[in-house]
């Protein structure tokens, strides 16, 4: 006798989209739930899903808007309709109307969403004469249909996070350059990605340049300069690990300056270029592996 199993659906996704995800209606649950499945004719469709949190993770800034005008929406949509109580979740409101009302605009995202909390809402839809949970249920679809439909038709580079460095400056640039770049969407906004990219490469000279222990002066015997990232890090590379093969890391500094000063006054500059930049400082590269091995072992010495 065989047996007969139900298909269970998992999606794990990082916030907010997992709160989206989980916040969905039961029909919007069931169609997902049939569009994962479609490709396996074995696999009977269930009639939703089960959404997770991915561990530690969190979307923020532009690519978070989707989500947001999704858990938006259908909480606007639950307090007219299945009960909720206004006074649970209107703190919540009022904190994600405060982000979508900064976000969009600066994404070039339509938002014209008038009502500043939900009890706003409940009187709107009260004057209105809107009686029926059908009647609230469109108005409220209509008002977010421009919004969402932008929002999911935008691509926004995906740059992933690392851990801190642990030096304030170098980390505060690196946050400074990822949310500018979230809400970027005209050429000197992107350019101005790269000066904090370069930014970044100079913090990061300073905090690993010793002027005891790292010469002060290049080849030619020219004094270095405080701001000349590439020769502060080129004097730190010579003295820190001499007698290796530093090409790759030698490589990586010339590359990252490069890409930071062509972006910063590169005209033309383009979300995708930015993007570039910004993973070439974020990526766990030798060279970042070995300036923060570096200061462990000035902390040890001291």
């Amino acid at each position: 006798m065989g047996e007969w199993f139900d298909t269970v659906i998992t999606i794990t996704s990082p916030r907010p989209f997992s709160e989206a995800l989980e916040g969905l209606q039961g029909f919007d649950k069931k169609r997902i739930a049939e569009a994962i499945v479609s490709d396996d004719p074995g696999l009977t469709a269930p009639s939703g899903f089960t959404s997770l949190a991915a561990s530690g993770s969190a979307i923020e800034g532009a690519q978070s808007i989707l989500p947001e005008l999704l858990i938006h929406q259908e909480m606007m949509i639950d307090v007219a309709t299945r009960g909720t109580q206004i006074q649970d979740v209107n703190d919540y409101y009022l904190a994600r109307q405060v982000r979508l009302t900064s976000l969009c605009p600066a994404s070039n995202v339509p938002y014209t969403n008038p009502h500043e909390d939900l009890w706003a809402w409940f009187h709107y839809w009260k004057s209105e004469g809107y009686d029926s949970y059908r009647e609230r249920r469109h108005y409220i679809r209509e008002l977010f249909k421009p919004s969402i439909r932008a929002a999911a038709g935008r691509a926004f580079a995906a740059v992933h996070e690392r851990e801190p460095t642990g030096w304030e400056r170098v980390d505060r640039g690196l946050v400074k350059a990822r949310a500018d770049l979230d809400v970027a969407s005209v050429e000197e906004a992107w350019q101005g990605v790269g000066l904090l990219c370069r930014e970044v490469l100079i913090s990061l000279a300073q905090e690993v340049h010793d002027s005891d222990r790292h010469p002060t002066t290049d080849e030619t015997g020219k004094i270095i300069s405080d701001t000349d990232a590439k020769r502060l890090l080129e004097a730190w590379l010579r003295h820190e690990y001499e007698g290796g093969s530093n090409k790759e890391i030698r490589s990586h500094i010339r590359a990252s300056l490069d890409l930071a000063n062509n972006l910063q006054h590169r005209r033309t500059a383009t979300r995708q270029l930015a993007a570039s930049a910004l993973k070439r400082h974020r990526r766990p590269s030798r060279l970042l592996q070995y300036c923060q091995a570096d200061g462990k072992k000035d902390n040890r010495r001291d």
